[in-house]
């Protein structure tokens, strides 16, 4: 199983010191044969000092203590290179003491949850669910102790750390829900997923079919509250997919009606631009990007935007003019110094040209539209 978190989690093995139990050591378990060659084993910090406190060091090196350290460090580090032995250690002392394995690994998770501990909670699950990856329920509050690390993280404005966290729960919800469809509480929780990644039209469909199963009352009605606010954002995604799918008369029957609730939302009127322009109407596409610009002069891509139907319009002044906005705001972006550098071409300006299609190449050398540009302004030279 694949995991996007294990980097932030690496820190924990600091917590471990690690001993070598010897073949031919006083240290058995039953059912288990120590490598001819021994083998290095965890313990966790906190024990050893505790024993050393306690003069109890030799007790505490014990073989439930051993396997906690074990089940630990499987959960920090899926591909640590003693997993697969230390896995055969746990299992022969599991059947020994009759222990319940999936059991203790969840009481241990649930016990640093409740006391706010969630990378150690995340870490006793996370190895769970490495030894049951079938298991719905280990799976299920995986992604919840995700998702509660995402807000420490958002705490700390790691974007980063929160993106990562965030499609880790994302994608344990997803098999959850593919092993068992029943799993109403998984529907409930990807519903806010796709919601948080504007992704409307499947956060409705998921809460829809969350709605068909088992669920509390409160949780039932909080379902509903959410589809009834996001009815419009609902409509907003299918018109814009129409558009961006060449369904440009479809989808501004969706969107136009929603200009007048949302006059200032400046990524409809966007999408409506973008309409227009697909159904070649150029004075109501600029009509729209220019509303845009009134609300935020330093939109790039609407800059940009403008810049290409001035060009459409053989107004190329008009065109260098905003690519030339564009370019000081983004300045690094080969597709805009590229354009910039091409109205300048159309417009006799070789020199200027050339600063601008050669550094567009020089930035993303493989981009085909640069390559043909540049073929084009070393026909002149």
């Amino acid at each position: 199983m694949k995991y996007k978190i294990e980097k932030y989690l690496l820190k924990k093995t600091d917590e471990l010191a690690f001993i070598t139990l010897k073949a031919d050591g006083d240290f058995k378990i039953k059912g288990y044969d120590i490598p001819a060659e021994g083998l290095d084993v965890p313990i966790k910090n906190e024990v050893l000092v505790k024993g050393i406190k306690d003069k109890t060091a030799q007790e505490s090196l014990n073989s439930m203590s051993i396997a906690d350290a074990m089940i630990y460090i499987m959960g920090i580090d899926s591909t640590f290179k003693y997993n697969e032995e230390y896995d055969k250690f746990i299992e022969a002392l599991a059947k020994g003491l009759d222990l319940d394995l999936k059991a203790y690994m969840g009481y241990m998770s649930n016990k640093y949850f409740e006391i706010g501990e969630y990378t150690d909670s995340l870490i006793y699950m996370k190895s769970l669910v490495n030894k049951y990856p079938e298991d719905v329920n280990g799976l299920y509050h995986y992604a919840i102790i995700c998702q509660q690390i995402a807000e420490q993280y958002k705490k700390d404005e790691d974007a980063k750390a929160v993106n990562d966290f965030l499609l880790d729960a994302l994608d344990k919800l997803e098999r959850v829900i593919n092993i068992d469809p029943n799993f109403g509480l998984a529907y409930y929780q990807l519903g806010y997923h796709y919601y948080n990644q504007d992704q409307y039209i499947k956060s409705k469909l998921t809460w829809e079919e969350a709605l068909k199963l088992e669920l509390d009352d409160d949780i039932v009605a909080e379902i509903q509250d959410n589809l009834g606010k996001m009815d419009y954002k609902v409509q907003y995604e299918e018109g814009y997919t129409l558009v961006l799918s060449g369904k440009c008369e479809e989808g501004l029957e969706k969107l136009l009606p929603l200009e007048d609730e949302f006059p200032d939302w400046w990524n409809l009127l966007f999408m409506i631009a973008l309409g227009y322009k697909g159904m070649a109407d150029i004075e109501n596409a600029q009509k729209y990007f220019e509303k845009i610009l009134v609300l935020r002069p330093t939109q790039v891509d609407t800059l940009v935007e403008m810049g290409l139907l001035e060009a459409q319009k053989y107004n190329l002044e008009g065109a260098i003019e905003y690519f030339e906005k564009a370019a000081k705001l983004r300045k690094e972006d080969p597709e805009i110094l590229c354009n910039l550098g091409m109205a300048y071409f159309n417009n006799g300006n070789m020199d200027d040209a050339a600063y601008y299609i050669e550094r567009a190449y020089e930035l993303d050398p493989m981009d085909e539209v640069t390559n043909a540009c540049l073929r084009e302004l070393n026909k002149y030279r």
